[in-house]
């Protein structure tokens, strides 16, 4: 079975990706191979995602006066994409039609599966389809968003480490606990990388070139979007928004155990004694940093958890709280009402677009 194909058809063209401004050259003669670079955008694909994957190997065409990289656009189904922004992309061709040829001449070197959060029902079909055949080739992949769990049930990821998004990840494991599912960034394995998505896909495209073009490259494409720093793959997705901005690298470590501890939570001294540091030190970085104490930190971070396995999953209250650490569903309802306003059992929605994903695919 060939891997999907990229068909050079010259009447075929992409306004996103060909640009008349463009140099051509040969770039072999500058040290580099040409990396033909698939992606499939699914519908719901957040505008962020999108550019943040494509825009960095594009600059990298203009500083390199050739085409280093060969993008080509793929939709899911036959309809160009509709964005969370409402956005269309204009893409070459429809998967249906990559999947329909064979020439393993004008096979891909990476393939890119642009994915929201969330994947509505008329797409999932047919990506598991292209999935599967993607499965049965070698071509490395780079799965973006909810491309991660279609990735898991098709077996594209094993017992393999796989990231996902701070949103999803809870559903994730609780379906999936062979799966270490990561709350970082990227994360690079033998076959592929899965990726959160968002702006996360910018961090992956960055080191991505860096590896291919090396850091001078890397270092003008920051400088280009204005980047202050560089992120690793391994840098934590944080659950509360305030900490997202934060450059104090102890709060990081300080949050990255409390994220891994949310089931069998650890003390605030126990956190102090690996980072070598006082509680109170702790308490003042935090204080200094605009967060409340890190003992209510960890409380909220528990607590958000909570709220998303209520929201997208069938865990009962109980299992929901002790899932995230709390001993008794009294504690529980009442720590959760005075955060939320709401009780448990009064959140909890109706089945919604993820709790639906999981009766029908888990």
């Amino acid at each position: 079975m060939y891997p999907p194909v990229i068909d050079n058809n010259p009447n075929q063209t992409n306004s996103n990706v060909k640009s008349s401004s463009r140099l051509k050259c040969n770039s072999v003669e500058q040290g580099f191979q040409k990396c033909k670079i698939m992606i499939l955008v699914v519908e719901n694909v957040s505008l962020t995602t999108v550019a943040s994957i494509m825009d960095p190997f594009l600059y990298t065409n203009k500083i390199l006066r050739c085409d280093r990289f060969d993008l080509e656009l793929v939709s899911l189904l036959e309809d160009p994409p509709l964005t969370t922004s409402r956005v269309r992309i204009e893409c070459d061709k429809s998967s249906k039609q990559v999947l329909a040829h064979g020439d393993i001449k004008n096979r891909p070197d990476f393939v890119m599966l642009a994915c929201g959060q969330e994947i509505d029902k008329s797409s999932q079909k047919a990506l598991q389809a292209f999935l599967r055949k993607l499965a049965a080739t070698s071509v490395p992949f780079v799965a973006l968003g909810a491309a991660n769990a279609y990735a898991v049930t098709i077996g594209l990821i094993r017992a393999d480490k796989c990231v996902a998004h701070w949103e999803t990840i809870g559903l994730l494991r609780e379906n999936f606990p062979a799966i270490d599912f990561l709350n970082v960034l990227f994360e690079t394995s033998e076959r592929g990388t899965s990726c959160a998505g968002e702006l996360a896909a910018l961090d992956f495209a960055i080191s991505f070139i860096e590896r291919h073009c090396g850091s001078s490259i890397a270092q003008k494409i920051g400088s280009h979007l204005l980047l202050q720093s560089r992120r690793s793959g391994n840098a934590v997705q944080l659950l509360n928004g305030s900490a997202m901005l934060c450059e104090n690298g102890l709060i990081k470590k300080a949050i990255a155990m409390m994220l891994d501890h949310i089931e069998r939570p650890i003390s605030i001294v126990e956190i102090c004694d690996v980072l070598k540091i006082s509680t109170r030190q702790l308490e003042r970085i935090f204080a200094r940093y605009g967060f409340e104490s890190p003992s209510q930190y960890y409380k909220k971070l528990r607590l958000e958890r909570a709220r998303q396995l209520l929201e997208q999953s069938e865990l009962s209250l109980t299992e929901a709280g002790l899932v995230c650490g709390f001993k008794s569903l009294n504690n529980f309802s009442k720590s959760f009402k005075k955060l939320f306003g709401v009780s448990p059992r009064d959140f909890r929605t109706p089945l919604g677009p993820l709790r639906s994903f999981r009766k029908s695919k888990f």
